[in-house]
């Protein structure tokens, strides 16, 4: 099976990747519903991983092109997803998916949209969506108001000053405008609980790729203290808060 080398190297992060919280299932379906999303569409998604997003657009009985360059993520989306038949894996890139010209009615980038270079990849959804078809990129963000979630932020940036979330925590309509390729630009969060045995909250955080880049050497001292601070917790589970947050859009014909 094929490995393409990106600048966000994920071969190490994708065994603990399935312990982060799954995206708001009513944020996936509006969305679907705006974009007209019947039975047996066909959708990608691009920077699939592990699957969580590829799952829920197949539970909606579409047929999902799942691209993702990374070798150890692609093999565990393809595990995730063995109960599901109309679903096609590759090893691609955004920027050079491999998909066929004119032929996806809808792209989504679920936790991906971030690590892409924007200009390629608008060029790239140009040719394979179909006329007037549609985007979506979407993450899931910690409430950072959250008591626990403020002691967590306190322990990175007591690693990492000046610790930066990058495009994920961004307003994306702006790129979007940019780009002239879209219309009908909309902005949609869903905020949902997210219940956790603690050893698989630590785990979550093994999976960071944002904080590990920029935590180098310190990425170990800082799941160390949050992994103490958790075992502060008489109860086994954790509820954490997070929202589902969604940038989506028509092509313009």
């Amino acid at each position: 099976m094929k490995n393409i080398k990106t600048s966000w190297d994920y071969s190490q992060l994708a065994k603990n990747y399935d312990h982060r919280a799954e995206y708001d299932s009513s944020l996936i379906k509006e969305i679907l519903k705006d974009f007209g999303c019947k039975k047996n569409f066909p959708v990608a998604d691009i920077g699939a991983g592990t699957g969580k997003l590829t799952k829920q657009l197949l539970k909606q009985d579409l047929i999902v092109s799942a691209v993702e360059p990374n070798l150890n993520m692609r093999k565990f989306g393809i595990k995730n997803c063995k109960d599901f038949n109309k679903i096609n894996w590759s090893a691609a890139t955004a920027e050079n998916t491999g998909l066929f010209e004119k032929n996806i009615y809808a792209v989504f980038f679920g936790s991906s949209f971030n690590v892409v270079n924007h200009k390629k990849v608008f060029k790239e959804l140009k040719r394979i969506l179909i006329k007037n078809g549609h985007f979506c990129c979407l993450w899931n963000h910690r409430d950072l108001e959250d008591p626990l979630q403020k002691k967590v932020e306190s322990i990175i940036k007591k690693y990492v000053k000046n610790y930066c979330y990058g495009k994920r925590r961004s307003d994306i309509i702006p790129i979007l405008k940019k780009s002239n390729l879209f219309k009908k630009i909309k902005f949609l969060e869903k905020k949902f609980y997210h219940s956790t045995p603690k050893q698989t909250y630590i785990k979550a955080w093994k999976s960071h790729g944002t904080l590990k880049r920029q935590a180098n050497n310190n990425f170990a001292n800082i799941l160390d203290e949050i992994s103490k601070e958790i075992k502060k917790i008489d109860e086994g589970y954790i509820k954490v808060p997070f929202k589902t947050v969604a940038y989506f859009a028509q092509l313009k014909n």
